[in-house]
């Protein structure tokens, strides 16, 4: 059987909205089935400027092993409609992770 434990190497979204406090850490919602679908696109919007698109998790693995690519754009208005996007689609695809 399959191990359901987590490493260290991955954390879980409620570990990482409680390391990024103040911060809305949001993870896709599960289909009907209990599954999850997967993107595989990470991005990161900061003070409604900076728009960081990669191809990193946000792993140890990722950081030391593995070949990533990722762009940081500093445009705010692409910033903010990636932000006007995502907040359409947050009630339909998305859920805010728990911290605890």
């Amino acid at each position: 059987m399959p191990s359901t434990t987590r490493t260290p190497w991955a954390p879980t979204t409620a570990q990482v909205a409680r390391e990024l406090r103040g911060a809305i850490v949001m993870r896709t919602r599960a289909g009907e089935d209990g599954k999850r679908p997967r993107n595989h696109a990470k991005f990161l919007v900061v003070d409604h400027q900076i728009v960081v698109v990669t191809s990193a998790n946000v792993s140890r693995s990722a950081e030391e092993q593995n070949v990533e690519l990722g762009l940081r754009l500093d445009e705010p208005l692409l910033a903010r409609a990636i932000e006007d996007q995502m907040r359409a689609l947050e009630p339909h695809v998305n859920e805010q992770a728990a911290s605890g």
